[in-house]
Parts: structure tokens; C-alpha cells; sequence
């Protein structure tokens, strides 16, 4: 259900990496507001052209501004497989149990798509932050379309990414990605 992105998620994505230096540190700093009306960054809005709701838009911009711009224009802030992926990497050297206990917390958390409210943005701010320090990248596309799915009854999308963070054996786009990093 969520493991293929549509282009529409891609296309948002390269709308924001193409955004100036300015506009970047704006979303970096969260445009003062959960809400890019209510914020000041109401031309990002115009970016999103019906991709997720403005919420999850406005949620996934913000963490990707959270790269430095020059990681971003050099494309070095992506890597292909869900955000399970992402942490297993970069806490993969960690020593501190409670570092890696913040994916089971992150998995429990509360996110609401059409508000924008909840922990979920919280927790996963501080994880992308932690990440981008790693220089470990996101699938930008598939995280999109992963938040617009967040409160799935199944729980599809938090089983994917325990699923690859758990897991011994690599997923298939996992060892792409790190030829990809070579």
C-alpha cells in the first residue's frame, strides 16, 4: 500500500530541494508555526498542489530543511528504503540503549494528518535532526506517503519500518543505498 510512491510525492519533494537558501532555513526554524498560513511561510502552500494535506506537506518540508543546504542541493540527504532504514543506520554505531529506544517511542506516537497534532512531528524532528548528523538520508517520497498513512487501523506503515530496523537480513533496496552512499 505504501511501499511505492507516486510521482506526485516525488514531484513535492523536488519542489522543496529546489527552494533558496532563505526559504530552506525558513522551514528549518518550523516558518514560527505548525501551520504555514499561520506562519510565515504561507508560499508553501502553493507547493504542495494536493499531494497530502497541507499538515503532512508542511511536516515533511520542514524535516527535510533540517539537511544543510548544501547537503541538499548535492542530493546527499536521501537514501531509498523507509524511515526504519534511516535509524537503523544511523544508530547503528550508538552505544546508548536510550538513543535506540526512541524508535519504539517514535512507533507509539500519536499523529493526526489533517491537524498536524500529536507527538509524532516532536519525536521525529529530534530523529532527522540525529540523522542529518550522521549524514544518514531519508526517503523523502516514501516518508510523505508513509505520514498520509500513519493512522492506518493495521498499523502498515509502523510494522514496514519496525520490520527493516529490526531485522538482520538487508531489505532489498537497503543494499542499493549503501552502494549508493560509496
Amino acid at each position: 500500500m505504501v511501499n511505492n510512491t507516486n510521482v506526485d510525492e516525488e514531484k513535492f519533494i523536488n519542489r522543496i530541494e529546489r527552494l533558496d537558501a532563505g526559504k530552506l532555513a525558513m522551514l528549518r526554524r518550523g516558518c514560527g508555526a505548525r501551520d504555514p498560513v499561520e506562519g510565515r511561510c504561507p508560499w508553501l502552500i502553493e507547493l504542495v498542489h494536493g499531494v497530502s494535506s497541507e499538515p503532512v506537506a508542511f511536516l515533511v518540508a520542514s524535516l527535510l530543511a533540517q539537511y544543510k543546504t548544501a547537503d541538499i542541493k548535492a542530493g546527499n540527504h536521501r537514501i531509498k528504503g523507509n524511515f526504519g532504514l534511516t535509524w537503523k543506520y544511523a544508530v547503528q554505531k550508538a552505544d546508548s540503549e536510550s538513543i535506540k529506544r526512541r524508535f519504539h517511542v517514535l512507533l507509539e506516537s500519536y499523529y493526526d494528518p489533517y491537524s498536524g497534532d500529536g507527538d509524532l512531528p516532536y519525536r521525529l524532528r529530534q530523529m532527522i535532526r540525529y540523522s542529518s548528523g550522521k549524514n544518514i538520508g531519508v526517503d523523502w517520497p516514501r516518508l510523505l506517503a508513509d505520514l498520509k498513512y500513519w493512522n492506518h487501523p493495521e498499523k502498515t506503515v509502523q510494522k514496514n519500518w519496525a520490520r527493516i530496523f529490526f531485522s538482520n537480513i538487508p531489505e532489498q533496496n537497503e543494499q542499493n543505498s549503501l552502494n549508493e552512499k560509496e
